[in-house]
């Protein structure tokens, strides 16, 4: 009878850094696409053209690709290389959650229009008046 293999608390960070990444790569996505619409949205649709029924989300399926590309390929290189070592994972749990609610203030419509002064700026307003 074979014994079960623990995983090495190595391979539980190389998750926790590739979820944050992929996230954070979707949150970039989505800023982009509200600050520049011009530019984001034409290359966005392009990225999410892969996604059945992409149309019907718009620039959001590039979106989600973006975040899944970067999420699956940080996944594995992170797997091969910190995967094999133990680590403490007190701080790194921790840091994700703190990383993961910034993320999540960072998001919040108010908050982000704030950092970007919009609509303050002249000629970003969705109406397009100044």
């Amino acid at each position: 009878m074979q014994a079960h293999k623990q995983p090495k608390s190595g391979e539980i960070v190389a998750v926790l850094l590739s979820v944050w990444l992929g996230i954070v790569t979707t949150t970039f996505c989505h800023l982009w696409s509200v600050y520049n619409p011009v530019r984001a949205n034409p290359l966005l649709l392009k990225m999410g053209s892969v996604i059945p029924g992409w149309w019907g989300i718009g620039p959001y399926a590039g979106k989600e690709v973006a975040g899944l590309v970067v999420w699956l390929a940080t996944w594995i290189i992170l797997h091969w290389t910190i995967g094999r070592i133990e680590v403490a994972l007190k701080p790194w749990t921790i840091g994700f959650i703190v990383a993961f609610l910034a993320n999540l203030i960072i998001v919040f419509p108010p908050v982000y229009h704030a950092l970007m002064w919009w609509p303050a700026l002249p000629n970003t307003s969705p109406a397009g008046g100044g």
